[in-house]
């Protein structure tokens, strides 16, 4: 694997990772409605991901699911239900939101659950599977898979770190806007209906 194409995977990683989708959103709204370490254990969480992601295409299971339409069914419907799931509970936390004044009042999510989340949110995502299926070989070379794909999971887990931790620094200027209840609210809805909106759009994801 030359320098060349290092460059080139980290342009495409880069392109791919400021696009707007369910870890973004998972970012920015523990950034703005949580403690920004919660928000920084999210991105331990997805960084891992994608690592994971780069060993299973290492070791080819990547292939299997693109051949098996039951394997890549079953991700994909598990990825729709967590992420109803996501949508479901901010939007339960919106209405609890509603009925407190304070919010340090509220239940805080532990760093052990905002890693887990940040890591489900990618493993359950099917077109990291695709990312993983069509761009990904592409940057391998067939004589040293383990260790290139170990290269490039990492340098993608470090491409994502940096763009999140800058998400997280500009979030928290808007952190004055949720000095109220209403506000976070608000957040929490939003949050809700794009997290049901990305799993519809999920829905109809095809092979």
């Amino acid at each position: 694997m030359s320098i060349e194409s290092i460059f080139a995977f980290i342009s495409i990683v880069f392109v791919i990772t400021i696009v707007p989708g369910p870890n973004t959103l998972l970012i920015l709204h523990t950034s703005l409605s949580a403690r920004k370490l919660n928000a920084f254990f999210n991105i331990i969480g997805i960084s891992l991901g994608f690592i994971i992601y780069a060993m299973v295409s290492a070791l080819g299971l990547s292939l299997l699911l693109a051949q098996s339409a039951s394997a890549f069914a079953l991700l994909k419907w598990l990825g729709v239900g967590y992420l109803l799931w996501l949508g479901y509970s901010h939007i339960r936390e919106s209405v609890k939101v509603d009925r407190v004044n304070e919010i340090s009042e509220l239940k805080v999510e532990t760093l052990r659950q905002s890693f887990i989340r940040g890591l489900f949110t990618n493993l359950l995502n099917p077109k990291i599977v695709m990312f993983y299926l069509s761009i990904f070989p592409q940057f391998i070379s067939k004589n040293s898979v383990i260790t290139d794909s170990l290269i490039l999971g990492i340098v993608q887990a470090l491409i994502v770190s940096a763009w999140f931790s800058l998400v997280i620094l500009l979030a928290s200027r808007l952190a004055g806007w949720l000095s109220t209840s209403m506000n976070k609210a608000r957040l929490n809805r939003l949050s809700g209906v794009v997290y049901i909106l990305f799993s519809a759009k999920l829905a109809m994801l095809k092979l």
